[in-house]
């Protein structure tokens, strides 16, 4: 049996094509605190500036759609919908097969709504922190936060990757790490 210990696999959501610098900036925070990141895209209407590991294309199949049939589904809020689905869905069966410690998830409103849907899928122990705009407002009922949910504000997002917002992400990534 090796002493070395286990390398932490943190999957990392959010929506590549709007915070590509955010999610790439999270990664190396958590490679640079001894986990793995898996970075997964939850974009609706078009692909990051990287290669994640699994891409929106990946979570609506496991949706059992496709990006552009979800990106024309009515409505912003049906599409997040059905890539929450697929999200939570991919996560599960990551987990279940032993390839998730765990989840950080970035987002504004609906992304913190996809966020909670991943959480909850996940049984309790397993670090899942959410960098939300809204965190812990009356926007999201309390039924919906996980018992061992962590959250943090993310104020400095909305203008960037900026030194608040690098702060936040830090914090956040080497919670989720540690």
């Amino acid at each position: 049996m090796s002493d070395e210990p286990k390398v932490p696999n943190i999957l990392v959501f959010g929506t590549g094509d709007t915070k590509a610098d955010e999610l790439q900036f999270m990664a190396e925070v958590i490679r640079a605190a001894g986990g793995r990141p898996v970075l997964i895209d939850v974009s609706v209407l078009a692909d990051p500036p990287y290669q994640p590991d699994f891409t929106r294309h990946d979570i609506a199949a496991v949706a059992e759609t496709t990006i552009e049939a979800i990106a024309t589904s009515g409505d912003e809020y049906s599409a997040m919908a059905l890539m929450a689905k697929g999200a939570a869905t991919l996560t599960r069966k990551l987990f279940d097969e032993g390839k998730v410690d765990g989840v950080i998830l970035l987002g504004g409103s609906m992304g913190t709504d996809l966020a909670l849907d991943v959480a909850a899928c996940l049984p309790l122990g397993v670090p899942k922190f959410i960098v939300s705009t809204i965190a812990y407002s009356h926007l999201i009922p309390p039924e919906r936060i996980a018992p061992d949910l962590m959250m943090i504000l993310w104020a400095g997002g909305l203008h960037g990757l900026n030194p608040i917002c690098k702060s936040v992400l830090s914090q956040a990534c080497g919670a989720v790490v540690g």
